[in-house]
């Protein structure tokens, strides 16, 4: 049987929390790059599927469509969500240069 396989990222991720809507659901991210993002949910959806909704970002929404990299389930019995991973197939581009600023502002504070 095969494991898991792993991709690595091709963009920095920024820990952030943004309501993300779907005609599957609305959830919460846990960190967001310009490649994907990692959400929390309860139920998480099948590995491979495809999706389409909005990621609500200072004020507007940004539509985005991905697919589902990888996935685990949550337990309602102990309150532990799950994680879903999601890589854009089709993401505005604002919402990327709204990224890279953030990169560069917090480039710019490290030291």
């Amino acid at each position: 049987m095969a494991g898991p396989v792993r991709v690595t990222r091709r963009s920095r991720r920024h820990r952030m929390r943004m309501r993300v809507t779907t005609s599957r659901g609305s959830w919460f991210t846990v960190n967001v790059g310009t490649g994907g993002f990692c959400a929390e949910l309860m139920r998480a959806l099948p590995v491979g599927g495809h999706l389409e909704g909005l990621i609500h970002l200072k004020g507007r929404d940004v539509s985005f469509a991905g697919r589902v990299a990888w996935a685990t389930d949550g337990d309602s019995r102990l309150n532990h969500r799950g994680r879903m991973g999601v890589c854009f197939v089709r993401v505005d581009p604002e919402f990327a240069r709204n990224l890279e600023g953030w990169e560069d502002r917090a480039g710019a504070g490290a030291s």
